[in-house]
């Protein structure tokens, strides 16, 4: 959805706060999520900012100037490389197999590594 650019009104953006009544109290959270697609970026916990609204077209904006990232996004947004996170290997003097260096025991012949 575009703006059709004429004026907009400027005024206050108020967020309906929700809340899940409980036995002893009532839990209010007022919280603006922001979507790409279906992955969250980020979350706003505030109730009310600065506010456009276009008369014409529906247009209604809030601006957020402090909002909390719940994902990564952009370049950030990249596949992991897995190669990096390759912990180096020991040979199990039992059984011969290759594992993990942070094993404390063989995971196939039960051996204790001694620390030293």
């Amino acid at each position: 959805m575009f703006h059709c650019g004429k004026p907009m009104i400027k005024g206050v953006f108020k967020i309906e706060q929700r809340g899940i009544p409980s036995r002893h109290s009532t839990l209010v959270y007022p919280v603006s999520t922001f979507f790409e697609n279906d992955t969250m970026i980020c979350e706003v916990p505030t109730d009310k900012t600065l506010g456009y609204y276009c008369a014409e077209c529906g247009m209604l904006i809030g601006v957020f100037p402090v909002t909390h990232p719940t994902g990564f996004v952009g370049e950030f947004n990249k596949d992991i490389d897995e190669s990096i996170d390759i912990l180096p290997k020991k040979i199990c003097s039992e059984c011969g197999s290759e594992i993990d260096v942070d094993y404390p025991r063989c995971p196939f012949c039960g051996h204790i590594f001694e620390a030293i």
